[in-house]
């Protein structure tokens, strides 16, 4: 696979990431129609930081910035190692439910994809 495919997929990693990291609050709403809690899932600044972070990482690495690709290494490889934390920590007996497992394989992938050498060296502008 050529490493332009490659970040332009990681790059649609990234916006998957972001629509589910909202999709989880609208989901919320949906179930239980309080209008209360769709305000207070939208008013928590980790989830504007994730939105932003997946935003950035999405438009950067399609348009093959330099910068993006060490924003979705991190950003990607932080959040993967929360994931992975937690879940040890409570127990492997206790999986985490399909959303968690779905952002876990999102944020694998993304590492997948971009930490081969030929990705990073395509990330040039």
């Amino acid at each position: 696979m050529a490493a332009t495919t490659q970040i332009r997929l990681a790059s649609l990693a990234a916006a998957t990431y972001g629509a589910l990291l909202a999709s989880g609050i609208v989901h919320h709403f949906q179930r239980t129609g309080s209008l209360r809690a769709l305000v207070h899932g939208l008013a928590q600044p980790p989830v504007w930081i994730g939105l932003l972070v997946a935003t950035l990482a999405t438009v950067g690495l399609w348009r093959r910035q330099a910068w993006a690709w060490w924003l979705a290494v991190a950003a990607a490889g932080w959040q993967a190692g929360r994931i992975l934390y937690f879940w040890f920590e409570r127990g492997l007996a206790r999986v985490p439910g399909v959303p968690t497992l779905l952002a876990l394989g999102l944020l694998v992938l993304i590492l997948v994809l971009l930490l081969p050498r030929a990705a990073r060296l395509a990330c040039n502008r």
